[in-house]
């Protein structure tokens, strides 16, 4: 069996309708031969939906110039069958018309005529609805990612104007005695959005070991989180949050074991690295 696609369930509608070419009614006859639940219930649903069109349209009431031509068949015929000789001749009974059982074709293909174009139009409704509903869905999803790119953008550009803030504070971080003399690093600190973004090249911790960002404030320490370059040292991080300037006063780099200090208050190895925040 074909795998099953929506596709089918159009050829579905268009196979009730007659309106299939000859491909694509090779293509579903294939793949129905293989047995599709999917596509034999839409088939019988569809079918179900024909039938009920075609019982709820009105009666259609024959035409009046009905009535005068079955009469005048009537009158016909009988003036034409051979009359008994004791038999007077009379005029055909009117009323015998009423019991004649009359043809209804004309009006029986007038009604399915109706309900083969109310099918039609209630399959090509289904099909269009559905297939709005999917641009829908798509366009939904498009503004969604074009919202989600323009936030992104905004936040970048945020960051990138971080760089050049004329409020922003560039602090350097120096080795401390416990710290390895090839260690240097940089914060700029932005007092007015409290992010940050802390920069390195020689930030190789030792094997089984991780470097650790702090913010110094009056309170104590407070983790901004671990610190991991690449291989050759370089390292670039974001903080959103800083901390509050008005009581912010340096950063620092401790090295802790690997996974970062055991809590968010205080390192649990030595400090390697300060860096004063100036004014």
């Amino acid at each position: 069996m074909t795998a099953h696609r929506d596709e089918h369930l159009e050829l579905c509608a268009g196979l009730l309708l007659g309106a299939l070419d000859a491909a694509d009614r090779a293509e579903l006859e294939a793949h129905l031969a293989g047995g599709c639940a999917v596509c034999d219930g839409e088939l019988a649903r569809l079918s179900q939906s024909v039938e009920l069109l075609a019982y709820s349209l009105p009666q259609q009431a024959p035409p009046a110039a009905l009535r005068s031509r079955v009469l005048a068949a009537v009158q016909a015929a009988a003036a034409a069958e051979p009359r008994g000789a004791s038999a007077p001749a009379t005029a055909p009974d009117p009323r015998a018309a009423r019991v004649i059982e009359l043809p209804r074709r004309q009006s029986n293909f007038a009604a399915w005529g109706w309900a083969a174009a109310a099918a039609a139009l209630a399959i090509a409704s289904f099909v269009t609805w559905r297939q709005a509903n999917d641009m829908r869905s798509q366009l939904a999803a498009a503004r969604a990612q074009a919202d989600s790119l323009q936030h992104q953008l905004a936040d970048e550009r945020q960051w990138a104007a971080l760089e050049v803030a004329p409020q922003a504070k560039v602090v350097a971080l120096a080795p401390t005695p416990a710290g390895a003399v090839q260690l240097a690093a940089h914060m700029t600190f932005d007092p007015a959005t409290r992010r940050g973004v802390f920069v390195s090249d020689s930030m190789v911790a030792p094997a089984g070991h991780d470097y650790e960002l702090w913010a110094i404030s009056k309170s104590g320490p407070v983790s901004l989180g671990v610190v991991r370059a690449d291989s050759s040292g370089r390292v670039r991080v974001r903080i959103a949050d800083c901390g509050d300037p008005a009581t912010l006063g340096a950063f620092a780099i401790s090295l802790e074991a690997a996974g970062g200090a055991p809590t968010r208050n205080a390192p649990g190895g030595p400090v390697v690295m300060v860096g004063k925040i100036a004014g």
